[in-house]
This record gives structure tokens, sequence and C-alpha cells, in this order.
């Protein structure tokens, strides 16, 4: 975003009385002659009215239309150069398992890989868990099981540390039992490397669809598993999806997503506007099956799912509120509050579980959120959280340091998550209980923070 953007975005987000030069130069952090010169442009076009008090001009945006289209205008090209929040599954089959067809689909904007082992043998799934490991280690891979061979499946997927598997799931019973494979007794236990469950809701499951979303990890709405209640799926996605939002549970929307691309190249209005609303409900992921298994257009499906829901969430910007109490959701809250009345080019949560990286998800926070984790399996699952954008680095996760901070914003630089001059709040877990709740919140310019540490260092070595 460049200064003009910033001082526009600045001013349209903080109504009020107005700021003085030497105020808007400093919260964006540029020069005074840099501001002055882009305020007295504004100023001549209308975008902002400038007021007289105790001698110093205060400038405020002019509220019409024109600084409106102006706003989204800038909102839309921001959008188009930064990567989407909404989650892509791909299922990978047998004839899209060649690496190159994996690598484009990455390009494209593929997150997450399924792998469906209905009617697959043993040795096909391990061929195409080897194939996608070729190409990148970073993507986690998710296998969907079937109900007759949930258990052999299930220690498939433990022995060849996978990172999700999703189960069919009529009761919490049947949850139960894949847990206690899995090597845990409930959904409190699921920290740190351990895979974690997803479960599909089914027509069975809607009678107690809220008990199960409690003991899962997140969970699919397969809208052809529910096609016998067609007329109220509507009602019931965005019921469920409300409902995992609430107590940040991922939640995949499945079925019927781009099914005209399976044999056309582009996607049906119908489709455009069905995928934009699952985006504006709040919905984590959306899973593409045939259009990639057996479509003839799976790179332009995956490619089309990506600009639909970049173009949707340019314009959701409600943040989804809960009333649980949990000191990470109010923090995340907090974070949220003063993005809105101060500019938050980035958050950094340190994470060495994943539990705040996923509450903080469900805030769906506007500005980069950037998740950084030591442990492998922790970053590849982070990919399929809403909004975060994973980060592996290897510090100490545990007793989080001045210098493990400064590891991981030198990282994030690097990475081309942060710019130098930006504003970022950091998150973690420092002095924790055995909780490892989060209990730290931090706000810094890049600059100072890296030339702070910097001084520091020069003190202590003289």
């Amino acid at each position: 975003m460049n200064n003009k953007a910033r001082i526009f975005e600045f001013l349209y987000k903080n109504l009020g009385d107005g700021y003085n030069i030497n105020q808007i130069s400093r919260l964006i952090g540029i020069s005074v002659g840099s501001a002055f010169k882009i305020l007295k442009e504004f100023e001549k076009y209308g975008y902002v009215v400038v007021n007289s008090k105790n001698n110093a001009l205060l400038y405020q945006i002019n509220m019409s239309d024109k600084a409106k289209e102006l706003y989204e205008k800038l909102e839309e090209e921001g959008n188009r150069k930064s990567k989407k929040k909404t989650k892509i599954i791909c299922t990978i089959g047998l004839g899209s398992n060649k690496p190159f067809t994996i690598k484009r689909l990455i390009e494209n904007g593929m997150d997450v890989a399924r792998i469906d082992t209905f009617n697959l043998h043993n040795k096909n799934v391990a061929d195409i868990i080897h194939n996608i490991r070729q190409v990148s280690s970073d993507i986690p891979i998710l296998l969907d099981i079937d109900a007759k061979t949930t258990r052999a499946w299930t220690r498939f997927a433990l022995k060849n540390d996978l990172d999700f598997v999703s189960v069919p799931g009529n009761n919490t019973e049947e949850i139960y039992q894949i847990n206690r494979i899995l090597g845990y007794n409930n959904i409190k236990q699921v920290i740190g490397d351990k895979i974690k469950v997803i479960v599909k809701i089914s027509r069975a499951s809607l009678r107690n669809y809220k008990e199960i979303i409690g003991e899962a990890y997140g969970v699919i709405i397969d809208r052809n598993r529910l096609a016998n209640n067609i007329e109220i799926l509507p009602k019931l996605q965005k019921e469920i999806i409300k409902e995992c939002n609430k107590y940040g549970k991922p939640v995949i929307l499945s079925g019927n997503i781009l099914n005209s691309m399976i044999i056309d190249r582009h996607p049906v209005q119908s489709e455009v506007y069905d995928i934009s609303n699952a985006v504006l409900e709040g919905v984590s992921c959306l899973m593409l099956s045939e259009e990639v298994t057996t479509g003839k257009y799976p790179l332009e499906a995956v490619k089309a799912a990506s600009a639909i829901i970049k173009s949707a969430e340019v314009f959701n910007t409600e943040n989804i509120q809960n009333s649980n109490y949990d000191l990470t959701r109010f923090i995340g809250n907090a974070v949220s509050e003063l993005e809105r009345i101060l500019r938050i080019d980035a958050l950094l949560i340190i994470t060495s579980g994943g539990y705040s990286a996923r509450m903080i998800s469900s805030r769906r926070l506007r500005c980069k959120t950037i998740a950084t984790t030591s442990r492998e399996k922790i970053f590849r699952q982070l990919h399929l959280l809403w909004g975060i954008e994973p980060l592996y680095v290897n510090i100490n996760t545990e007793d989080i340091s001045n210098n493990d901070k400064k590891v991981v914003i030198l990282e994030a630089l690097k990475k081309g998550f942060i710019g130098k001059r930006d504003q970022i709040a950091i998150i973690a877990s420092i002095f924790h209980s055995k909780s490892k709740r989060t209990n730290f919140l931090e706000i810094h310019k890049v600059n100072e923070f890296l030339d702070y540490l910097d001084k520091i260092s020069i003190k202590q070595s003289a």
C-alpha cells in the first residue's frame, strides 16, 4: 500500500474532529513533507476537508459518494495484490496426482490437499502422499475416511504423519472412538503435533450438530450428503457456520461448489453468488472435488474460486462476535478494536500448538495475520485456518524472549509478509501456566523495534 492509500485509509477509518499533519505523519510512518503534499492533493480534489482549531489545521475525510468510491477502489486494488483469507481444499485423486499438476494447483490457490480413500488401496494413497510431499512439504494433507474403514485408515494416517482426518459423525460417541485411536480422550487435548479430526455433518447428525461441533476440531458441510434436506439447506448452512465461528472451529463447505467447471472453462453466475455468500457467511474453506479429480479444467476451477473469494472478502468487514470467556478471544477483540482505530499492518501470533491462531482466525481480522510455530505439523495444519499465513521459525515457543521476537520479525520480513515501516501487533504466551493461554500483546513499528534491540545488544557487548 502506497502513502496516498495509507493516509486515505487512515482518515476514512478514523472519523472525528480530524488530525494535524504531525499526527498523521507519525501514525502513518511517513515524513511531514510527504504527508503535506498528499493532503493538499486530497483537499484539491475534495476528498478531505480542513478545519482550524487552536491555530492548527485538522484534516478529515469529506464523507461523500466520491470518497466511498475511492475507498472501495483502494480496497479492491489491495485485495488483488494480497492473498485470499478463505482457504481452498483440492481433492487429489489418481487422475490428478502428477507432481506438475499438484504444483500448478498450489500456484493457483490450493491451500490443503484432500485424499478420498473411497475405492483406493493403501499403495494408491501412499503414492499420492509421496507426490504431494515431493512438490511441497508445507501443504497439509486431509485424509477423507469412509465409515466402514475408519479404524484402518486412521491408523494409516498416524503411520504416515498426516495432518487431518475427516470422518462421518452421526454422534459424539463415534468422534470419541476416533479420538482414542489418535491418542487423546477429548477435544481439549488436541494440541501440539496430533492429527486433527474434521467431522462430516450428515443428515443423521443434524439433530445434534452443536454437540458434534463441540467435540470436533472442525466440520465439513457436505451438501451432497444433505441433499434430502435441500429446501432447508441454506438455513442449515448458515447456522452451522455461525456455530463453528462462535467456538473458533474451522468450517469447510463441500459439494456443488463449481460443478459447471467440470465440463466448462468458466463458472455460471449462480456459482459465483453461492461462493460469495459462503465467504460472507464466514466459511473457513471451500472444497473442490470432481472439479479437480475428473474435471476438464482443474487449474481454472481453483483460479476462479480464488478470484471469487478475494472479491467477496473486500466487503466482508464484519468481525464475528461471541460471548464465551476466553482470554485469547478477548485479546483478539482488542486487536480488532486497535485495527479499527489505529493502523495495524499485520498481527504476528507466536503459537506452540495452534490454539491461539485458531481463535484469532475466528475473529476475521482485516489485517494480515501471520502465525509462527516451531513445529512442522502445526505449521502445515495452520494452512487450513481462515486468514492465517503460516510461518515456520526455529525458536523456543515455550518461553518467548525479545530475541525470539526478533527472529520471527526478521523471518517475516524475509518472506515478504511485513515491511520495515509496518506497524505490527505481536501476541504470544509468556510466563504461562500449564494452560499455555495467550496473555501477551505488544505493538511496535518494525524498524523501531529492531533498532531498539540492536542498541541493547551493543550496550551489552560493550
